[in-house]
């Protein structure tokens, strides 16, 4: 039986404190992280050369294997998507040239070279169906549709900041060269994939949801579910769902899965039947083709082959990434190099790209420490659209900008997707509104009670003021004054060594206790939480405001305490000048700028 959503709301109300979102600082080196982290050789797939390669609709015997064995001999056997569960056997056709796939996207090939040597394997590419193609098209998308295509790819259990400790060159292609924007305040609202993935695909949670759950009788199929492919496919797109692990699928492991092929494309049948045969080859391997590069591939071939249409997909890869916290480095150039090809092709020039995770690494060691568990809370989330868009459409795109650092949720990402389709956001969000889009301006106090997000899943940080009699308030002081002081030292001549005069706060940030206690779920569906659990805080977060002299200078800083060690540490960028420094610093100001909100000239 459902969880009531009243009482979820009555708990938000109870434990979250409805103020704007302070988002944790995680450093990509914290130690307690860097101690599980290490590098991953490239994945081999050196089992051999493939005699067949599909490229779209094609599948066609490789000219080199001919040049070595001679006349070659294949059989191609259409595999059939019986359900979401099972695939059979279709028309076999026998050539030995090229087939053209027409019945299906996925095709059992067997063949025997002149000299008897045979070869078989698994593969797929992009059946062109003709009534797809005759009832898709740019004139059936709504004259107030932002025109273009989506392309949504994501990786298992891939953290904002996993993504750029081990996928770093994409991560620089990406941000610095195609202008990817990264959402730095994404918050998940629920334990594991089909939480984090269906208030994207649908606008709801899966308790909002017809019940769809195979342990119970009388349950309805997936279908029912208001996927946003559906909309799109409405309105003259074609769509494509991809995902790899068919034993663990989103909607097949506690769900009944789809009762329909969901989309236009769907690689779930390929995926069924590679199960039964990938271990004739090396781990994660397909032939000599990696796994992961076959999800990739199908997407360059699936824009390549709809080139003309708009074009809408939703891909999903989880066998690296799900169960390990450094498999995923290894798919960093092949990562890289699919950006490239998309940019090159031409593919970008009127697509959205959405790369994102639907959260961060949920088991194992990293996941009983705070920033770790901060982390799976945070996954990776990032949108690039055309140079031309940025252009045509300034102002949702400077909105868009501006949302970077706002907490934003999986329901917001859903609503933008509806504007794409159909634009009808206000400029100005409400924070009425569990979901806003984020072509409207994000309310910058917006909280997790206000985007409805349970208070153990909350990232955000809890505030706590910090009795200015207590020994770590003079102890914070010290430490402002100690690291301005050496940083104008060499300059000790012209610069005034400072000194406080007074402490106007101090505040503790720290992660919410609902976040320190959760420990899983209690149920298989993930609706009630464990919140027995007692993970170790290493660090606390200070900020203080004090006034210094001469010169009644205020400042606001950033200090962070290292409980174990009980160290108080200090970096000069986290510290802000609150009043102006006005013509104090004029003995500096041209020689040496960085010293400007630090600097007392003596004889001032």
């Amino acid at each position: 039986m459902h969880v009531c959503n009243l009482e979820i709301k009555e708990t938000i109300r109870k434990y979250s404190n409805p103020t704007a979102c302070k988002q944790p600082n995680l450093p990509l080196n914290s130690p307690e992280i860097m101690e599980f982290l290490h590098d991953v050789p490239p994945i081999n797939c050196k089992s051999g050369t493939d005699w067949v390669q599909c490229k779209g609709s094609e599948c066609s015997i490789k000219e080199q294997i001919e040049t070595q064995k001679g006349k070659i001999k294949c059989s191609f056997t259409n595999i059939i998507r019986t359900d979401d569960f099972q695939v059979a056997d279709a028309d076999t056709v026998n050539t030995d040239s090229y087939y053209k796939l027409e019945e299906s996207d996925v095709v059992n090939v067997s063949c025997v070279a002149s000299d008897s040597t045979t070869w078989k394997s698994i593969l797929t590419g992009i059946r062109l169906n003709k009534e797809i193609w005759d009832r898709s098209g740019w004139q059936y998308v709504p004259q107030d549709g932002l025109k273009l295509n989506v392309l949504m790819f994501g990786f298992d259990s891939i953290s904002r900041n996993t993504f750029i400790r081990k996928l770093p060159k994409s991560y620089d292609y990406l941000v610095n060269h195609l202008g990817g924007l990264v959402l730095k305040g994404y918050n998940i609202v629920g334990d594991g994939t089909p939480q984090a993935l269906t208030p994207i695909l649908t606008g709801k949670t899966e308790l909002e949801l017809p019940d769809v759950r195979k342990r119970f009788l009388h349950t309805q199929n997936v279908d029912v579910y208001p996927f946003i492919w559906k909309d799109f496919q409405e309105n003259g797109y074609v769509t494509a769902f991809l995902e790899d692990l068919p034993s663990t699928g989103i909607y097949q492991y506690r769900l009944n899965g789809f009762l329909k092929q969901p989309t236009d494309h769907y690689m779930r049948p390929y995926y069924i039947t590679i199960a039964k045969e990938i271990y004739k080859w090396p781990r994660f391997c397909v032939g000599e083709t990696p796994r992961h590069k076959v999800m990739l591939n199908y997407i360059e071939q699936f824009f390549s082959v709809y080139k003309s249409k708009p074009k809408f997909l939703f891909g999903f890869h989880g066998e690296l990434s799900h169960d390990n916290y450094n498999l995923i480095g290894a798919v960093d150039d092949d990562v890289l190099q699919f950006l490239k090809n998309l940019n090159s092709s031409g593919a970008l020039n009127d697509t959205v790209l959405i790369l994102m995770a639907d959260h961060g690494h949920r088991f194992g060691k990293i996941r009983n420490t705070i920033q770790g568990k901060q982390e799976e809370r945070l996954p990776f989330f990032s949108f690039r659209f055309p140079d031309w868009f940025t252009r045509k459409h300034e102002e949702i795109y400077k909105n868009f900008q501006l949302n970077l650092n706002t907490l934003t949720t999986p329901f917001d990402i859903h609503s933008t997707l509806k504007d794409i389709l159909e634009f009808r956001s206000p400029t100005d969000g409400d924070l009425k509104n569990r979901a806003i889009s984020l072509f409207s301006k994000i309310p910058s106090q917006r909280s997790c009670v206000h985007a409805n997000i349970e208070p153990h899943w909350c990232a955000c940080m809890d505030w706590e003021n910090v009795d200015l009699t207590l020994n770590i308030a003079t102890r914070l002081a010290d430490t402002f004054i100690a690291t301005v002081n050496n940083y104008t030292a060499d300059h000790r001549e012209i610069c005034a060594s400072l000194r406080v005069s007074k402490i106007e706060w101090v505040t503790k940030m720290k992660p919410n206790e609902q976040l320190v206690k959760f420990s899983k779920n209690l149920d298989v569906d993930g609706f009630v939480a464990d919140l027995s659990g007692h993970t170790n805080v290493l660090t606390h977060t200070y900020q203080i405001k004090l006034q210094a002299v001469p010169g009644d200078s205020i400042f606001e800083a950033s200090i962070t305490h290292y409980l174990k060690d009980d160290r108080l540490d200090l970096k000069i960028s986290d510290i802000s000048r609150v009043n102006k420094y006005g013509t104090q610093a004029r003995c500096i100001e041209h020689t040496y700028p960085n010293l400007r909100k630090y600097c007392y000239c003596l004889g001032d």
